[in-house]
């Protein structure tokens, strides 16, 4: 498919208004909205591009990226839940319009040790819409996922003789299997404009769990709902050392929504190896707001937040939430200078 300048211009302008309809759905959909999910996720989302949309892949100024996430939830109230994830993606792969990822997720919730494990490998194509700054992409995301649970971690009224906890008893329960394992398969898309310098949007959707696997450890039907998302964002900036970033994501399973909307001021320090700092304040509707700190060194980006916990859950946490950190390295090939000579005439 061709596309001239009307195309683009007209594509720009449905892409606006657009816009502005998902941020009026976003105020009237606010304060009707309970957050929940039944599958992993980061405060900062923006932060883990191949869990959020698999059409991410590639999406980075470089040749090759990786990024690693670490959460950790609830320590105030229970057995922390923790969270770990790893990904690598590269672009253009072998001077293609392809993009390829792999990300390793792993999550532990509760008493019971409840895991998660997933491996996925991404793979994305990019369209480029008139030249490299203006760009469609897509992405597939296929799957493994491994579920375990340990019984012998919980406790249970028939353990109980009368006076203390014997767990010795048997616990009177019939558990079906202490694991599973399934295939699932995610995809997405992603808009990426880059209009000036220090000024650029972007948007996209994503499906998980197209594949709808089951998940219970019984014999029961119970799949995995599928997971809608939409988010976009922006960088504009606003002084000659200062950028704003705000983003917004809307996220949908099952009979449960999460919204997620704030921003983050980008400093830029022009001092050498350190490049730029982060400071952000995000709101996740009827849950949390959390705090962002963050450093550009090098090729290195580093981020952490804070969920302050503003729940009816706040009794039992004392508003305290969750600490999260992220790190993003950026490879990129060394290229040579090319010098060009000029032969000086000759003066006779």
């Amino acid at each position: 498919m061709i596309f001239n300048k009307k195309h683009i211009l007209l594509f720009l302008k449905i892409t606006q208004r657009t816009f502005y309809f998902f941020l009026l759905t976003f105020y009237l959909l606010l304060s009707t909205l309970n957050c929940a999910a039944q599958d992993i996720h980061f405060s900062q989302f923006f932060n883990s591009p191949l869990n959020l949309n698999p059409g991410l892949a590639g999406n980075f100024i470089g040749d090759f990226r990786i990024v690693a996430n670490q959460r950790t939830q609830w320590s105030s109230v229970t057995t922390p839940y923790s969270t770990y994830s790893l990904a690598a993606d590269a672009k253009h792969i072998y001077k293609t319009p392809f993009n390829v990822g792999l990300s390793v997720y792993h999550d532990k919730a509760g008493d019971s040790d409840f895991s998660t494990l997933q491996v996925g490998l991404s793979l994305g194509y990019t369209q480029y819409l008139g030249d490299s700054s203006h760009t469609i992409s897509v992405g597939i995301q296929p799957a493994f996922v491994q579920r375990s649970i340990n019984y012998n971690e919980l406790q249970f009224d028939n353990q109980y003789n009368g006076s203390f906890y014997n767990s010795s008893l048997s616990n009177g329960e019939n558990f079906g299997t202490n694991g599973r394992n399934y295939f699932n398969l995610h995809s997405g898309i992603n808009w990426n404009y880059n209009i000036a310098q220090r000024k650029s949007v972007n948007a996209g959707f994503a499906v998980h769990n197209i594949t709808q696997p089951q998940q219970t450890f019984f014999n029961e039907n119970i799949p995995l709902k599928q997971r809608y998302t939409f988010h976009i964002g922006s960088l504009i900036k606003v002084h000659n050392k200062v950028d704003v970033l705000p983003r917004f994501i809307l996220t949908s399973q099952h009979k449960y929504k999460e919204i997620i909307f704030g921003g983050t001021a980008k400093y830029h320090l022009n001092n050498g190896d350190y490049k730029n700092i982060y400071a952000g304040l995000y709101y996740r509707n009827s849950d949390a707001t959390y705090l962002t700190l963050g450093l550009d060194y090098r090729n290195f980006h580093a981020k952490v937040s804070y969920d302050i916990n503003i729940s009816t859950l706040e009794v039992a946490s004392n508003n305290r939430g969750g600490f999260e950190l992220a790190i993003i390295y950026i490879f990129e090939r060394y290229r040579p200078v090319i010098k060009r000579y000029k032969a000086c005439p000759n003066f006779l």
